[in-house]
């Protein structure tokens, strides 16, 4: 028995199940072996450790059955364009959701700033009672802080109104 098959069947012995290094994956599945290992590079929240692949004790990657089903899957999304070209499912949709979520959440950036002085505006002018706690306690330690020249004038009435509640 070689190293190799010796080794091998130690980690099937160790974990209880059929293990396969990224050369032999390639193999079964018949996509090439940088392909794999780009998609690992490149989807790494794709392949679960522990569940598409197990990380021995020599750092080695080795794939489980679920890990070579889902490389299968992948494969099989592959279709051809009207010209000929090569489109990969999973690819182009990790493209569409990498581009939605940076215009979104640049979006989110954007609107943040009014949309927090619109909720101030609105905690001050028509405070709830959780509101005004929140106020009440933010100017008490601003003003222990020393700044009641600048908060007393906005403030006051409020706090003066939430000790008649």
């Amino acid at each position: 028995m070689t190293k190799k098959m010796r080794s091998q069947n130690s980690h099937e012995e160790s974990y209880g199940m059929n293990l396969y290094t990224t050369p032999e994956a390639a193999k079964l599945t018949n996509i090439p072996e940088s392909t794999i290992r780009t998609w690992l590079s490149r989807y790494p929240g794709v392949f679960q450790l522990d569940t598409h692949l197990i990380v021995d004790e020599h750092k080695q990657k080795l794939w489980t059955e679920a890990g070579i089903e889902l490389l299968r899957s992948r494969r099989e999304t592959k279709n051809e364009t009207e010209d000929g070209s090569i489109l990969d499912s999973g690819d182009f949709l990790e493209e569409l959701l990498e581009n939605d979520a940076t215009k979104l959440a640049r979006e989110y950036w954007r609107q943040l700033p009014g949309r927090v002085l619109q909720r101030i505006v609105q905690m001050r002018d028509n405070p709830s009672a959780e509101d005004r706690q929140i106020v009440q306690t933010s100017v008490r330690a601003a003003i222990n802080a020393g700044t009641s020249r600048l908060l007393l004038p906005t403030y006051q009435p409020m706090l003066l109104e939430g000790n008649e509640d």
